[in-house]
C-alpha cells in the first residue's frame, strides 16, 4: 500500500513493517503462562506512578513513607474501580454470554470479571476507585487529605501514558476508521480486541478487505494520542505543582485537564462497548468527564476565592 503508514501486528507492532513490541513479552517458565505487553506496561507505568509521587513528597520532607505505602491500595481501589464500571456497562458479556474465561496453561476456568488481563478496564472507574481509596487511607493515618491528593496525583498521568501504549498492544480501546486505507493509521490484524470486534460489525465490503488483507482497516491511532496527551499533563503538573495556590489545586487540575483531553479525544474513538449515555453523541467517558469538569472547576474556584480571603486577613 502507498503512503506513510502505521501498521500495528498483534504478533509484533510495527512502524513501516519494522518491529519493536510483542503482545506476549515472555512466557513463566513450567507454567507456560504468557506475560502480556498490557499487563506489563500497566504495571510499568504505575510503578514510575509510584516514584513520581515519592519525588513530590520528598519536596515536603515528609509523606514519603506514606505515598508508598499507599501504592498497594491505590492499586486495589484502581483496578476494582476501573473492573466495576467496565462491567456495569457490559453486565452482558460478563453474565449471560461469556462469564467463563479458560486459563490453558492451567487447564482451569475462572471468571470472566477476573480476567483483567483480557483487557475490560474503564479508566474514570479506576480514578475514581483510586479517590476512594485516598480518602479512606488519608482518614486512617490522619494525613492532610488535600495535600496527600495533590502528592498523589502528580504520577496519574504517567501512568496514564504507559496503559495506553499497553492498549495498543491488546488492540483496544481503537479508534474510528479513516477515510482512506492509505492514510496514517493503525491496522490491527486477527486476534486483536479492534479486529474481532469490528468484523462482525462492518459492511460485508469492508470484512472482506479485513479479510483479504488480514488486518482492520486504517483506525485513528487514539491510543497514542491519549499516551502523549498524558504525558504532556504530566509535564504540566510537574511544572504547576511548586506553584500552586492551595492544596487541592493539582488535583482539581488534572481532573479538568484529562476530562477535557478525554472528551475531545472520545469524538476519535471507533470501539461502541466503551457504552454511550446518549447513543451515538454521548459516551459514558464524556458523560463522567462533563461532570468531572463542573465540578472542578466550581470547587477550584471556591478554592480559590477562599483562599485570597485568606491572604487578605493576614
Amino acid at each position: 500500500m502507498g503512503g506513510m503508514t502505521i501498521v500495528l501486528d498483534f504478533a509484533r507492532i510495527s512502524i513501516l513493517k519494522r518491529g519493536f513490541m510483542h503482545p506476549v513479552l515472555f512466557k513463566i517458565p513450567f507454567l507456560n503462562q504468557p506475560v502480556h505487553t498490557y499487563g506489563a506496561l500497566i504495571v510499568l507505568g504505575f510503578l514510575l506512578a509510584l516514584k513520581a509521587a515519592e519525588w513530590r513528597a520528598r519536596t515536603y520532607g515528609k509523606y514519603e513513607q506514606d505515598a508508598a505505602d499507599f501504592g498497594f491500595w491505590a492499586l486495589l481501589g484502581g483496578l476494582i474501580g476501573s473492573r466495576v464500571i467496565f462491567i456495569a456497562v457490559e453486565w452482558r458479556q460478563y453474565f449471560i454470554e461469556k462469564p467463563f474465561v479458560e486459563i490453558q496453561s492451567l487447564g482451569i476456568k475462572i471468571p470472566a470479571v477476573l480476567a483483567f488481563w483480557q483487557g475490560g478496564l474503564v479508566y474514570w472507574g479506576g480514578f475514581l476507585g483510586g479517590v476512594v481509596v485516598c480518602l479512606w487511607f488519608t482518614k486512617k493515618r490522619n494525613l492532610p487529605r488535600l495535600l496527600f491528593f495533590d502528592i498523589m496525583v502528580i504520577g496519574v498521568p504517567l501512568a496514564q501514558a504507559f496503559g495506553r501504549l499497553g492498549c495498543v498492544s491488546a488492540g483496544c480501546c481503537y479508534g474510528r476508521a479513516l477515510s482512506s486505507e492509505t492514510g496514517l493509521g493503525m491496522r490491527f490484524p486477527p486476534g486483536s480486541a479492534a479486529y474481532d470486534t469490528l468484523f462482525g460489525q462492518v459492511l460485508p465490503a469492508v470484512r472482506g478487505f479485513m479479510i483479504e488483507h488480514a488486518h482492520t482497516w486504517p483506525l485513528v491511532p487514539v491510543q497514542l494520542m491519549e499516551s502523549l496527551g498524558a504525558l504532556a499533563i504530566f509535564f504540566l503538573l510537574v511544572y504547576w505543582a511548586p506553584r500552586k495556590h492551595f492544596h487541592g489545586q493539582m488535583l482539581l487540575a488534572y481532573a479538568v485537564l484529562y476530562s477535557v483531553m478525554r472528551s475531545i479525544i472520545e469524538t476519535f474513538r471507533g470501539d461502541v462497548e466503551r457504552g454511550y449515555v446518549i447513543d451515538g453523541v454521548l459516551s459514558t467517558s464524556q458523560f463522567i468527564s462533563l461532570c468531572v469538569v463542573i465540578i472542578a472547576i466550581t470547587t477550584t474556584f471556591v478554592m480559590s476565592h477562599r483562599h485570597k480571603k485568606n491572604l487578605s486577613l493576614k
